[in-house]
């Protein structure tokens, strides 16, 4: 990650500083709130961060796939990570229409400031989950319902299960992760000394029950979603939930990616012109990123492109309604 470019800016500084001070991980996510205000309202700052992703090799490089929320690098360090992502809105809008499975993001913490488009109605649930192991049928409750433009930043605490539903318009949301404590193991997600060798070592920290000590996820992690027809919740693998998402790639998802992103820099008025001039001519331009950044400086309107609405669960889409009646039992 090309960090350099944002290291110096105050906000940043400012951010590094609150972090290294703050070893709470639950009371930093409060009290860093204001900077996250700060970036999401000031459209300098939030320009740098586009030209810190197109200025990045690594980045411009990547394979995007319908896995991928799309997003922008702000900045990432072993204690924290600070992105953009960008959320489609419906072709035909409906209040309530579920965008993903039912999710925790195991020992992880998330404050999200919805700084851009209408936001997004979210149910935040109760961390106590029973799930059958057999049959998969799965009780869980409803702690919290709320819309982001009535709790902003709001939070996403370690181990909480969340879902989001489709915004009413193209949104994009200022977010930083942290995982719930401090571990020592924390350098090696940058070193890539986990994922190198993650199969062996991994299941030995499972075999042992270490992985909260560890911070990585447990051997087995589900998804869940409202069953059709009998009024509870079901589990799936996390495996087999993101499969055909992950597989999901090439040239149709690549400009489905870049429509998006591009659409939404020009309603957000990130576009820095004089930048997007020079930046078309440079030679090492992928010609994916050159297309359409050919487009804003031809002076295109970017149409927004619109959520896929079929999940990866066996009844394809589900609603606020579908999860409040499982509730109940």
């Amino acid at each position: 990650m090309n960090n350099e470019t944002l290291k110096s800016h105050p906000y940043i500084q400012e951010l590094l500083e609150l972090e290294c001070n703050t070893p709470d991980r639950k009371v930093f996510h409060e009290t860093m709130k204001p900077i996250l205000l700060k970036m999401g309202a000031d459209i300098e700052f939030l320009r740098l961060v586009v030209k810190r992703n197109f200025d990045d090799a690594g980045y411009l490089g990547q394979e995007w796939s319908l896995y991928n929320i799309p997003f922008f690098h702000v900045y990432e360090t072993d204690d924290f990570i600070l992105k953009i992502h960008v959320f489609p809105a419906a072709e035909n809008y409906k209040p309530g229409l579920a965008a993903h499975a039912i999710h925790h993001h195991n020992n992880y913490m998330l404050t999200t400031n919805a700084f851009f488009g209408s936001g997004y109605e979210s149910l935040l649930f109760g961390k106590e989950v029973e799930t059958d192991d057999n049959s998969l049928r799965t009780r869980m409750s409803v702690s919290k319902h709320f819309h982001q433009k009535d709790w902003n930043p709001s939070l996403v605490d370690s181990w909480e299960p969340h879902i989001v539903f489709i915004p009413e318009k193209l949104s994009a949301t200022l977010l930083i992760w942290t995982p719930d404590k401090k571990r020592s193991t924390d350098a090696l997600r940058n070193v890539g000394l986990l994922k190198a060798i993650k199969t062996p070592l991994r299941k030995i920290i499972q075999f042992f029950g270490m992985e909260n000590a560890v911070g990585i996820a447990k051997a087995v992690t589900y998804q869940y979603y409202p069953a059709p027809g009998n009024k509870t919740f079901m589990a799936i693998e996390e495996e087999d939930y993101f499969a055909p998402t992950k597989a999901a790639k090439g040239p149709e998802i690549d400009n489905y990616s870049m429509q998006m992103l591009f659409s939404f820099l020009q309603k957000a008025n990130l576009v820095d012109i004089d930048y997007f001039n020079e930046l078309v001519q440079r030679t090492t331009l992928p010609a994916l990123y050159k297309t359409w950044i050919q487009k804003i400086v031809n002076g295109e309107e970017i149409p927004e492109v619109y959520h896929r609405t079929e999940l990866n669960i066996p009844q394809k889409s589900y609603t606020l309604e579908d999860i409040l009646e499982a509730a109940k039992n």
